[in-house]
């Protein structure tokens, strides 16, 4: 199943964007303050899956979430197996 764009994309505004643009993510993000979990690439690419994932509709997946630092740095992740 597919999920209309326009509510995808609020979904990665509220989850996503407003989280984390122009934030200090061991100040601003609980789950990554200081002496929690380090904030690797490979470490939000989990945190974002868990949070879309569970905000989309019934029927639909998600099939990777892409944390990219530059072209050539950067963590997939597709879920829990």
């Amino acid at each position: 199943m597919i999920i209309g764009l326009e509510q995808f994309d609020e979904i990665l505004r509220e989850e996503v964007i407003e989280k984390f643009d122009h934030r200090h993510l061991n100040e601003d993000v609980p789950e990554f303050a200081y002496g929690k979990s380090i904030p690797t690439a490979e470490a939000l690419a989990v945190y974002i899956w868990d949070r879309i994932a569970a905000r989309l509709p019934e029927g639909v997946e998600l099939q990777r979430i892409r944390v990219e630092e530059n072209p050539d740095l950067y963590a997939d992740y597709h879920g829990k197996d």
